[in-house]
């Protein structure tokens, strides 16, 4: 996976992210409602320390990487915070909502600064 496409996998999942943790507060109240979260960077820890990025070479100077990592959707079903069964933790979803919104913002500032280097190498 080139770090094109994993930071582009990385925004939709902060997308989801932002989805779930938005959906999470909007049922803070739902009797039985689990709180859902998106697991990515643990997949992606493991793929690091697997070396599971498969890269085989297509150029002596470059590596291509085929394997994917896919982010998946769980709910919480260990515990509840309430007695109706519902475990949204409201000040959890406000601290998830904002480090969410730094995630995306570095990860934004990462991809304009690689397309800021690509376009100077294409200029020059």
């Amino acid at each position: 996976m080139d770090t094109y496409n994993l930071l582009k996998t990385a925004m939709q999942v902060s997308t989801t992210r932002a989805e779930l943790i938005s959906s999470n507060i909007a049922n803070v109240n739902t009797d039985g409602y689990k709180a859902k979260r998106v697991e990515f960077e643990n997949q992606l820890q493991k793929a690091i320390g697997q070396n599971q990025f498969n890269l085989s070479a297509t150029n002596e100077k470059h590596l291509n990487n085929s394997s994917s990592i896919n982010p998946r959707v769980i709910e919480n079903n260990a515990s509840s915070v309430k007695a109706n069964g519902n475990n949204v933790d409201l000040e959890v979803e406000m601290v998830n909502q904002a480090t969410n919104g730094l995630y995306y913002n570095a990860l934004t500032a990462q991809l304009n600064g690689r397309y800021k280097m690509l376009n100077y190498v294409l200029s020059n």
